[in-house]
């Protein structure tokens, strides 16, 4: 009896003091030959795996995620794109000649699943080709775009020198921000469509993805490709399975392990994921355009902070612990319950204090009276006129010396919020009519003052610039394309918008495509 007695002390003694262990062992992280690498949850921006994740390294033909993002933001897929000898470049080629015309679509699809050279020197080139120059110099240019949209992304150790990723000097990337490219890119259909395609056929152009993980890794979305002297075996991939998404990125692997590299941190990645486990925390708080359209559609970015490897806490490895904690919490409720009294004296004083009248107030009656602005029609960026923001102030008289102000909803701006998320996503049309939409619920509403409306690119702007049009405020129009012009440099697309642009005396409309005008009443 005495016997049973100690061993049920010994039990309550151990459940008391001694902290039960995790029945979940820490997995063994995956073995990969690559010299940079990550994995990540893409639904939350959470590190699952990562080694040497912010070293910057020669980016490959990886580079191209980069040069088709740059490319949808500047032109519509139905684009139409003219070959020149000086777009032939060596090495992957999706079979180009100088003369061929092709569509924007067909050079994304000969970029990304041939990793052709030469759809990504005509994409670059013509997208943003001006009279006269020289294509280098139009080159430049677009390769100047790639860089402002990798600073957006928050991709701070990435710079890009060409627009397909031959080894230059200068032209590297890292693990981390290569995922977080690729996190952006899967945000547009038409993008995310191209890297889960096996092959294409268009008129004379039959194209087979290089990505061999295609159509044998169950769940893979997509992915691409890079082999060059520098990078060694680098390669992209993305996958879904049980209502997660993952990205994997392998950079200076070899032939023989890449692929291998990238399933087994896949497995590692949805173990983790399934098991419960999480990654490093992402950032408070995203940075980038793309990352701030996942906020506000309810998603999370993909950059995280600095891998940390989990440690144990060592306050639960202490028999004094649990004890100590009990204690600590009683005495925290027992000073609580001695300050209520306090606080409840403190809040029946304040509000007597605010409830009684001022001296100089007596006598005056509250009440409010609303001023509405009159003006002229403001222009973009005018801030005079109209509603600037989806509050707007109208000021009261409360009491000699001091005012209140009432605050009203404007339904516009909350449907401008809904275009400006669209044009972010991508979808211009979209955004529009939104936009459109916004200046009907508002004659005098301006576009620009929209929460993150400069975060456009330039076919947002220009779907903003349009739906000016389709109202009749043609100098407003002209006016956000020219602040634009100035914002993004000359981008043929806002370019040609502006040249279609009729004189500011008359009124502009735009269906299906085309301007047209009428004299000004």
């Amino acid at each position: 009896m005495g016997a049973r007695v100690y061993v049920v002390i010994a039990m309550l003694t151990c459940w008391l003091f001694i902290p039960v262990a995790s029945v979940q062992a820490v997995m063994e992280e995956p073995q990969v030959v690559a010299a940079s690498a990550i994995a990540l949850d893409a639904e939350t921006g959470r590190v699952l795996y990562a080694k040497e994740a912010d070293s910057p390294r020669a980016a490959a033909s990886l580079t191209k995620l980069a040069t088709a993002l740059t490319a949808v933001t500047l032109a519509p897929p139905d684009t139409v794109l003219y070959v020149q000898p000086q777009d032939m470049v060596g090495e992957a080629s999706m079979g180009l000649r100088p003369g061929d015309e092709l569509t924007l679509e067909t050079a994304l699809y000969g970029m990304l699943l041939a990793s052709g050279n030469d759809a990504a020197m005509v994409i670059a080139r013509s997208l943003s080709a001006l009279p006269g120059e020289s294509p280098e110099v139009s080159v430049a240019r677009f390769v100047r775009q790639m860089n402002l949209v990798a600073q957006r992304l928050g991709m701070q150790r990435t710079t890009f020198r060409n627009p397909h990723g031959l080894d230059q000097e200068g032209h590297v990337s890292t693990a981390r921000d290569l995922a977080t490219l690729t996190w952006a890119v899967l945000q547009h259909p038409e993008l995310r469509r191209i890297l889960g395609a096996s092959s294409y056929a268009n008129g004379p152009y039959r194209i087979e993805t290089t990505n061999r993980l295609l159509g044998r890794y169950p769940g893979l979305i997509g992915g691409k490709t890079g082999i060059t002297a520098a990078a060694g075996y680098s390669l992209i991939e993305a996958a879904e399975r049980d209502g997660h998404t993952v990205i994997v990125v392998v950079l200076g692997s070899t032939r023989e392990a890449w692929y291998d590299d990238a399933v087994r941190l896949l497995n590692y990645a949805f173990d983790r994921l399934a098991s419960g486990e999480v990654g490093t925390e992402p950032p408070e708080k995203p940075a980038s355009e793309f990352a701030s359209t996942a906020a506000a559609d309810g998603t999370r970015a993909t950059r995280a902070l600095m891998v940390h490897v989990p440690k144990s806490d060592a306050r639960s490895t202490q028999l004094w612990f649990w004890p100590a904690s009990a204690l600590t919490v009683a005495a925290v409720t027992g000073v609580l319950l001695m300050s209520l009294p306090v606080l409840a004296a403190t809040v029946v004083a304040r509000r007597a204090s605010s409830s009684s009248p001022s001296r100089g107030a007596r006598g005056h009656r509250r009440h409010f009276t609303r001023i509405t602005r009159h003006g002229s029609r403001p222009g973009p960026g005018s801030g005079r006129g109209g509603a600037t923001g989806a509050l707007r102030g109208q000021r009261s008289e409360v009491e000699p010396g001091r005012q209140t102000v009432i605050v009203s909803f404007d339904p516009a701006m909350a449907v401008a919020q809904r275009g400006v998320r669209a044009g972010r996503r991508g979808d211009i049309a979209v955004a529009e009519e939104e936009f459109v939409n916004a200046l009907r619920l508002n004659p005098a509403f301006d576009l620009t003052r929209t929460p993150e409306f400069w975060t456009l690119s330039p076919m947002g702007v220009v779907a903003a610039a349009r739906a000016y049009g389709r109202v009749g405020r043609v100098r407003d129009a002209r006016t956000l394309l020219t602040v634009a012009r100035l914002s993004f440099g000359d981008v043929p697309v806002i370019q040609a918008t502006l040249s279609k642009l009729p004189p500011q005396w008359a009124v502009m409309t735009c269906l299906d495509g085309d301007w047209s005008q009428t004299p000004h009443p």
